[in-house]
């Protein structure tokens, strides 16, 4: 056979292997994406930590059982490269599926892969996934990409968020913000759940026009939960009656009620069942 017929033969095999680990995938069948590795990859994820070994199976099985039914899992724009018992592939991946929490996801990421001929066939050695970020200072992931977009380079760079952001560890963040949606109107910009598909690395609210994130405790990477003790969260607004009346609906504990303080602000303080402290406060009304 010639040089081209084995580089042809070879790309082949890569394909239907690559395919068939993309199926494995889509089926959530841990132990078939696993046979596909070689016993030494190296995998690059889009999840912690920067790098990892795959060990064994079970981790990705725990990432699995985190999603409801099969997963859409789909590589556009295969390309496969081979030389002699290397091989490269890159592709435009598509992830899509439903948490246990209801949560849908739908991302395209960039994937590449690298085999290498064994006794047993071409196995995938290492395992590369990344997004782009926007460069305009936000380094948010560009999860919203997908393979028609087009980046306008001359658009001006989104304004960095003003003033101080409260990031708050509390025990439940899911519970949380869902509560402040309901006690003070939040609004849900973003949400970055963990490995372990529960818990939340990031949230981050809109409340009264400005910004407040949450996260749970990891404990793991130091990070364990703390009552909070001597903070107190903020809200000036126009009509403090509404916002107190809503919050109080909701759930929220009344720990200073609501008055013309000695200072001259119409003023009160609220408890929410997470342990944080928020004060109502707006400008006295005159006559």
């Amino acid at each position: 056979m010639s040089d081209i017929g084995k580089k042809t033969a070879a790309v082949d095999e890569i394909r239907a292997v690559i395919e068939d680990w993309a199926g494995a995938m889509r089926e959530k069948d841990a132990r078939r994406v696993h046979a596909h590795g070689s016993e030494d990859c190296i995998v690059f994820s889009l999840a912690p930590p920067l790098k990892e070994t795959a060990a064994g199976a079970e981790g990705l099985e725990q990432w699995f059982s985190t999603w409801k039914g099969p997963l859409g899992y789909r590589l556009q724009e295969l390309e496969i490269s081979a030389g002699g018992d290397v091989a490269f592939a890159t592709a435009l991946t598509h992830l899509s599926g439903e948490k246990q929490d209801g949560e849908k996801a739908a991302l395209w990421f960039r994937q590449t892969l690298g085999l290498k001929r064994t006794e047993k066939g071409w196995k995938i050695a290492h395992q590369h996934e990344s997004v782009p970020f926007y460069m305009d200072g936000s380094f948010k992931a560009a999860i919203d990409l997908d393979p028609t977009s087009e980046v306008d380079w001359q658009a001006p760079s989104r304004p960095p968020m003003a003033g101080v952001i409260a990031y708050l560890n509390v025990q439940d963040a899911n519970a949380t913000a869902e509560f402040y949606g309901r006690a003070f109107g939040a609004k849900e910009e973003d949400r970055k759940y963990a490995e372990d598909g529960k818990r939340l690395i990031h949230c981050h609210l809109t409340i009264n026009g400005g910004a407040l994130m949450l996260n749970d405790p990891f404990p793991e990477h130091g990070m364990p939960y703390a009552a909070p003790q001597g903070i107190v969260l903020h809200l000036v607004v126009d009509d403090a009656d509404f916002w107190w009346k809503r919050a109080v609906a909701a759930g929220a504990e009344v720990t200073m009620p609501l008055e013309v303080a000695f200072w001259g602000d119409y003023y009160g303080q609220l408890r929410d069942p997470f342990g944080i402290s928020w004060a109502i406060v707006a400008p006295v009304k005159k006559d």
